[in-house]
């Protein structure tokens, strides 16, 4: 009897931490701390992205970026055991423009940085490292150059 109530009690335990875990991604805490990155960069969105581990997961949103404006995504995510986020940007034909992650170099960057020369629309994809999911927030700024 003592063992099962046990085993029920470390599930009720694991699933509120869990929730608490997942609610933080969500938090005006973890925002501000994000968007302190921006440093002098003018806020513009924030992106929060929770996916679940599993091959290829990912999350795509669309923003349009205008030419002469230079732009910058901060990267955060909970350093849980979950993989790094890492966030991609891609031009309007889907060709990769820059990255948080180097696979070349096997190196994560907090931020990504893109002075844009062409107006339109790109799209900014999210995923974890290891397709092991996790919960994060890209932060979207620009820079009027």
């Amino acid at each position: 009897m003592k063992k099962s109530l046990l085993k029920i009690a470390l599930i009720v335990f694991g699933f509120c931490f869990a929730q608490n875990a997942m609610a933080q991604c969500d938090s005006d805490d973890f925002l501000d701390n994000c968007a302190a990155q921006l440093e002098t960069y003018t806020f513009i969105k924030a992106f929060n992205t929770t996916l679940k581990a599993s091959a290829g997961a990912k999350q795509e949103m669309s923003y349009v970026f205008s030419k002469g404006s230079e732009y910058i995504i901060v990267a955060c995510d909970q350093n849980a055991k979950g993989g790094k986020l890492i966030i991609s940007l891609y031009d309007r034909m889907h060709k990769l423009v820059a990255s948080t992650y180097s696979p070349q170099m096997k190196r994560h960057f907090p931020s990504l940085v893109f002075p844009c020369q062409a107006t339109g629309v790109y799209y900014i994809e999210f995923k974890f490292e290891g397709d092991k999911g996790g919960c994060g927030v890209g932060i979207l700024g620009f820079d009027k150059k």
